[in-house]
């Protein structure tokens, strides 16, 4: 897991879609709570992707971390966009821990 959040970490600093698309089951599934519907791993791809773009085009800085998650136990992603208030990326893994099946963010 923690190889895995690691490439989640460095594709937020770098805005590199890529090093979390490379971790995605095909039966991905996204949740957040400023996406109105959950996405599908193509769905999930497309909007990364679109999102890195649009950050990087307008040099917004980002601020990723791995952090302990008190809520859930384990670990999660901080991010923080431009000194803002700071949202959280939960990840769950397969069975075998191989590949990235669930994705939530959100502001705890």
């Amino acid at each position: 897991m923690d190889d895995i959040l690691n490439d989640f970490v460095r594709a937020w600093q770098t805005f590199d879609a890529d090093l979390i698309i490379k971790h995605l089951d095909e039966k991905f599934v996204y949740d957040s709570q400023w996406v109105f519907a959950s996405l599908d791993c193509q769905g999930y791809k497309e909007y990364i992707q679109g999102k890195f773009q649009t950050l990087k085009r307008n040099r917004i800085t980002i601020e990723a971390e791995i952090v302990e998650d008190s809520y859930m136990g384990g670990k999660m992603m901080k991010l923080i966009q431009d000194g803002e208030a700071p949202v959280y990326y939960r990840i769950k893994l397969n069975n075998d821990n191989s590949k990235v099946i669930k994705g939530d963010l959100c502001a705890f």
